[in-house]
């Protein structure tokens, strides 16, 4: 018999930071209301970064009670530990920081935070096959242990107003780029752009280092800075913009290509595995290269290579609609009995 109780573990909420919540709240309410849906569904949040009262309790009582399925769903990997005797899945979001750390806290960061996890877990879960095939590279793991599920399209279409890009050289483009860690690129966005006719708005949380390069270069007055702003100015910035530049120079998924293409926003994203995947139907660039980001901006003045982007990306955001995704999270929990 499946177990029939499944808990959701989530990482402290953090400024900033809010994608993992974003798929697994959207996961959790879809799951509630899915037809023929036999599990019972709970959460629970975590208070601190490493919160040692939680994975005490947890250990505690997860001693004495039935076995069911805990899902730690990322951004506190240390958890998987902390439910012995459990049916324990684990997400992996990407592994940027295990290939980062290379000091003594870094190897123990790795121990706690994907080694150990990894091997007590039951299950993986990855967002991308290029995040399972560098797993496989880095870690001694069954590949049957690991299963790849797409994140989902988390925007109600009430909230989607859908409307083709035209662009025109006479009329500025509305960029919109998401995120402030350093391999966002946007400072070769700003070099590779700043002397076309363009408007950037940046969505930062942390607005220091981009209000600098906005100054160093000039364009204050074609430039705006979004800090801490909800779902709701999200979508308005969407809607209001004609491109979303997204070609970081790696991705865990890239969620925002999806978001941008359901409100028919054109999307220039990396060559790079998984943003050409999820993107395929994208303007495809060298994250690399300024003047490889400057030609894909050029490239929204051919009407018909947009054109046949917007009916690509319309049958592209199909796959992520959320009741499929769901769909495949359901299927994938009655095979984890």
């Amino acid at each position: 018999m499946n177990p029939q109780k499944i808990l959701f573990i989530y990482r402290k909420p953090n400024k900033g930071n809010f994608s993992i919540e974003k798929v697994y709240n959207s996961i959790f309410n879809g799951m509630k209301i899915f037809p023929g849906n036999s599990f019972t569904i709970k959460k629970k949040t975590l208070k601190k970064n490493y919160d040692f009262t939680a994975f005490l309790f947890s250990f505690i009582s997860s001693l004495f009670s039935k076995k069911y399925i805990v899902h730690i769903t990322g951004g506190c990997n240390y958890m998987v530990l902390a439910f012995p005797f459990k049916n324990r899945v684990l997400t992996i979001h990407d592994l940027f920081h295990f290939k980062k750390n290379k000091n003594i806290k870094g190897y123990i960061y790795d121990v706690l935070y994907y080694h150990l996890p990894i091997r007590f877990s039951n299950e993986v879960i990855v967002v991308s096959d290029n995040t399972k095939q560098e797993m496989l590279k880095h870690f001694s793991i069954d590949k049957n242990k690991v299963t790849v599920i797409n994140n989902p399209l988390v925007i109600a279409s009430k909230d989607i107003t859908y409307r083709e890009r035209e662009f025109k050289k006479t009329s500025p483009i509305k960029i919109i780029q998401i995120g402030d860690k350093p391999l966002k690129n946007y400072r070769r966005l700003i070099e590779a752009t700043k002397d076309l006719n363009v408007y950037y708005n940046f969505v930062h949380a942390n607005d220091i280092i981009i209000k600098k390069l906005i100054k160093d270069n000039g364009i204050q007055e074609r430039a705006a800075v979004h800090k801490g702003i909800t779902d709701k100015e999200l979508y308005n910035l969407y809607d209001k913009s004609d491109v979303l530049f997204f070609a970081s120079e790696a991705e865990g998924f890239g969620l925002p290509i999806i978001e941008a293409q359901a409100f028919g926003l054109q999307v220039i994203t990396s060559n790079r595995s998984p943003m050409d995947v999820v993107g395929k139907d994208a303007i495809l660039i060298d994250p690399m290269d300024v003047n490889a980001i400057k030609s894909g901006f050029l490239s929204l003045y051919d009407d018909s290579l947009i054109k046949e982007n917007s009916n690509k990306a319309k049958q592209n955001i199909m796959i992520y609609e959320l009741e499929n995704i769901v769909t495949t999270y359901i299927n994938f929990y009655n095979s984890c009995a």
